[in-house]
């Protein structure tokens, strides 16, 4: 798996607290820096609102289509995903699980998605469309998506899925947009950070 962080809202912390402090006030002034204490004790109390002006875009790739049926459900965000009638994948790339990991196990699943993957070629050559062929891939080949949330959303997001009981996949890459999330703001995410990176070391 690559996670890579692409782009991300200028001065969010500044805007998140400048712009709740300026709904006391008759205009917005933005402050110089973002005023943390104050930002903390708003996600404290659940005031969040404020974080939905910040934006994250990532792009993650070699994950599966397992994985990207888990993300979507999380609706308030912007995806846009890998084609599957136009692109086909390489034999070889694939997701294998961790819990697959004897010589034996491995072997089994990587024949199985090799043979699957051959099939897939047969019914190309026989004149099938791509678009109908792909029905019969794993969800385990790789696929890859463009991601974009705000703030109070991958808040959301992360107190799902970097929790101990998600799926295996989906946990890591949550952990790894929170670390790259902490690195940009961390005023947003001190609390999930030190909950599930820092005391999961």
């Amino acid at each position: 798996m690559e996670v890579k962080l692409l782009t991300y809202t200028p001065n969010g912390d500044k805007i998140g607290s400048s712009a709740a402090k300026s709904t006391r006030k008759n205009e917005l002034v933005l402050e110089e820096k973002c005023d943390d204490k104050f930002t903390t004790n708003l996600i404290n109390i659940g005031h969040e609102g404020v974080l939905e002006h910040t934006y994250f875009t990532f792009h993650v790739s070699k994950i599966s289509r397992v994985l990207t049926h888990q993300l979507v459900r999380h609706r308030i965000a912007s995806y846009l995903q890998q084609s599957g009638r136009h692109v086909t994948p390489k034999k070889t790339d694939y997701v294998i699980p961790p819990s697959i990991n004897t010589v034996h196990e491995v072997q089994h699943y990587k024949e199985y998605m090799e043979f699957q993957w051959d099939n897939f070629q047969s019914l190309k050559k026989m004149g099938v469309p791509l678009e109908d062929a792909r029905y019969v891939l794993p969800d385990g080949y790789y696929t890859h998506i463009l991601i974009t949330m705000n703030a109070r959303i991958l808040r959301h997001f992360f107190k799902m899925r970097c929790a101990n009981d998600a799926q295996w996949e989906i946990r890591y890459l949550a952990r790894e947009m929170l670390q790259i999330c902490y690195d940009v703001y961390p005023v947003f995410f001190s609390d999930l950070y030190q909950k599930f990176i820092v005391n999961e070391k």
